[in-house]
């Protein structure tokens, strides 16, 4: 154990913090520039899960063009969006997520993305996605939802290019309705309107307007959806993305119709200490605090529902949920943690600048009281975990330091390219001469976050585990939404409650 909630006479744990003064020591910040690298970086990976026909602006060149008949069974066309992870599989509702992360990310960190040379990159990333989106939405009443047979998919180890699997499709309807992705979608378009709104405003407009009917749908016809199961499956029900949807659109300009759908159902706002493509709450309470704090009385529960998540994750609050590992990583569940990290990290980073535009200097969880900078501290040190300031001293993004994953779980990523090989590689030749394979991926996945070290801060580089080597897009976006906070910020006599040498045990913990 890191921490003794037991202990009432020490604000934060001697453990943990001497494992993260020497984990600093021994490993070093990382500097400012690694961050504008990182996101670069991990903004360069949705590039390398495109599916469609590539632009010639395509900077992934061991991607060709792929899946140019999706949709064709139906007629419809469902050329494009993304591949979620290392299959050949396009599942809409993570997709929607994605996006409206890296959505709140180009307008929360406008500046600092800006500053990187990043913001074309990243708008034509949500840009990607969103034009898929808007074809799946084929009428008020109907969305398509996942393109591809997941099971059928999963049975093969194939390039996308020349993958000869079903396209199976699946969608929801009045009759078969699926409010959680309708919704996601919904919040999806809402919050890339912000984006695009002085860029495109007719493209602005149209995303809202095609919010504003999804989240219709969702709420009118109001069912659990189930049909990506067991891939993608709800398990906290679709009340948080209705109210995610409705913060989204309160805030794209859509109306006070939509604050008053979120107050009215605040009764429905869980504490909540996980943030993913499952359950949306804390950004929903993230976004509706910062109403709150910004005299809209009526929303209060969301404010108390967000401090409690901060309580829920900070070392030796009273109300701590989530463990970390010896090496100081936020450790919720073996199959792919990273996701869940990256995804609060995101939330913490967003929260705390919600506070300081508000003027409020922390969040007190019971007698320990956590300033906003110790709160944006451990952040970072979840981002520096990630980017190699760790025990195994290795990145667990592909691409980024010296050390870093090389047999990522990713069909793409380990088949040769279609342009060295333009062979067909079949379904099982793939399984049989390359997933197999001990050596490297032929082509590197620059900027692909894995899923990350088990808890005991252990990683074995390995294809077949998927569960620790696998990519999603959902993982890189709230990772761009958690270094985009960290641009700039490393300058001289700029810190996040950096270790030095006066440190002592309140360096992320105040009473």
């Amino acid at each position: 154990m890191l921490y003794n909630n037991n202990n009432n006479n020490m604000a934060c744990s001697k453990n943990i913090w001497v494992v993260i003064f020497f984990l600093c020591i021994l490993a070093g910040p990382i500097i400012a520039q690694d961050y504008k690298d990182s996101l670069g970086k991990a903004i360069l990976f949705f590039e390398g899960q495109r599916s469609g026909k590539l632009p010639v602006s395509q900077r992934v060149k061991w991607r060709g063009d792929s899946a140019l008949v999706d949709g064709k069974i139906e007629r419809v066309n469902l050329i494009g969006g993304y591949y979620d992870a290392g299959d050949n599989v396009k599942f809409g509702w993570p997709m929607a997520y994605s996006l409206t992360l890296l959505s709140w990310a180009a307008i929360e960190y406008q500046t600092q993305i800006s500053s990187t040379n990043q913001q074309v990159h990243l708008q034509n990333a949500i840009l990607w996605g969103t034009n898929f989106l808007i074809r799946a939405h084929t009428s008020s009443t109907t969305l398509y939802t996942q393109v591809g047979d997941g099971n059928a998919d999963h049975q093969c180890w194939e390039r996308p290019e020349d993958m000869d699997t079903p396209r199976t499709l699946f969608k929801i309807t009045s009759n078969s309705p699926g409010s959680e992705v309708a919704a996601d979608v919904a919040a999806a378009f809402a919050a890339a309107s912000i984006v695009f709104k002085n860029i495109d405003s007719n493209y602005s407009t149209k995303l809202l307007k095609r919010s504003k009917s999804l989240f219709a749908f969702a709420d009118k016809y109001r069912g659990s959806y189930q049909a990506s199961c067991p891939f993608y499956c709800s398990y906290s029900g679709y009340k948080d993305e209705l109210v995610w949807a409705a913060a989204w659109l309160y805030k794209a300009g859509g109306g006070n119709n939509y604050l008053n759908y979120a107050s009215n159902n605040q009764g429905w706002s869980q504490v909540a200490s996980e943030f993913s493509w499952d359950n949306k709450f804390a950004g929903a309470q993230t976004l509706l605090a910062k109403e709150y704090l910004n005299g809209k009385s009526n929303l209060e529960k969301f404010k108390k529902d967000a401090d409690s998540f901060i309580c829920g994750l900070m070392p030796e609050s009273s109300s701590i949920q989530i463990k970390t590992t010896p090496g100081g990583l936020l450790y919720y569940r073996d199959s792919s943690n990273l996701q869940y990290v990256t995804g609060a990290t995101m939330v913490l980073f967003m929260y705390t600048k919600v506070l300081e535009a508000a003027g409020i200097g922390g969040v007190t969880c019971g007698s320990a009281n956590f300033s906003t900078s110790k709160i944006k501290a451990f952040a970072k040190l979840q981002v520096d975990y990630i980017l190699g300031n760790n025990p195994l001293k290795m990145s667990y993004m592909v691409g980024f330091g010296n050390k870093y994953p090389t047999q990522l779980h990713h069909r793409a990523s380990s088949l040769p390219s279609i342009y060295n090989h333009p062979t067909r590689v079949g379904c099982n030749d793939g399984y049989s001469s390359w997933y197999n394979s001990n050596n490297p991926n032929p082509n590197i996945h620059v900027g692909a976050i894995v899923g990350g070290p088990n808890s005991r801060d252990q990683f074995v580089d390995s294809r077949s585990d998927y569960s620790h080597s696998e990519p999603t897009t959902y993982m890189n976006a709230a990772f761009v939404g958690s270094v985009a906070a960290l641009i700039g910020q490393n300058k001289e006599g700029e810190h996040y409650g950096e270790i030095n040498s006066k440190f002592n045990k309140t360096v992320l913990c105040d009473r």
